[in-house]
């Protein structure tokens, strides 16, 4: 009997090991697409100098291409922020010079942790975002 217990104790140690390993493995992976994409979507911003039609058909384009999905919105603190298709962007004017208007955008993504059995215990885990800011945008 002795040894029937220490096996269920070991096969438990190994189920835990391995759950915590996949749950490592999945959020890494959710981190990555979250960062590509939102690198991705500073770049298009900065192609096309600006926030417009051209530029959000881009993002919905690259967005299904690398399968990135959010269940949820983006909780930031910052009140000027724009929800959009898996993120969340605001416009910062940094001033003019001559007739040039100065702005910069900043970018939150956020990593997607969708397990169920986490859900129950933590129902707002959605804390893990990445930030990034464009380069200055002068416009006319």
């Amino acid at each position: 009997m002795r040894d029937a217990f220490g096996g269920i104790v070991n096969i438990s140690f190994i189920v835990v090991f391995m759950v915590i390993v996949n749950g490592y493995l999945a959020f890494s992976a959710s981190y990555n697409k979250a960062f590509r994409y939102k690198n991705k979507i500073i770049n298009i911003i900065e192609q096309n100098e600006g926030f417009d039609d051209v530029a959000r058909s881009k993002i919905h384009e690259y967005r299904v291409s690398l399968g990135y999905s959010l269940n949820a919105d983006i909780n930031v603190a910052d009140s000027i922020c724009i929800q959009e298709d898996g993120y969340c962007y605001s416009v910062t004017s940094s001033g003019t010079t001559g007739e040039l208007q100065k702005e910069y955008y900043t970018v939150t993504t956020a990593v997607n942790i969708d397990i169920p059995i986490l859900n129950k215990f933590i129902p707002n885990m959605h804390i893990f975002q990445v930030n990034g800011t464009t380069k200055t945008i002068k416009k006319h």
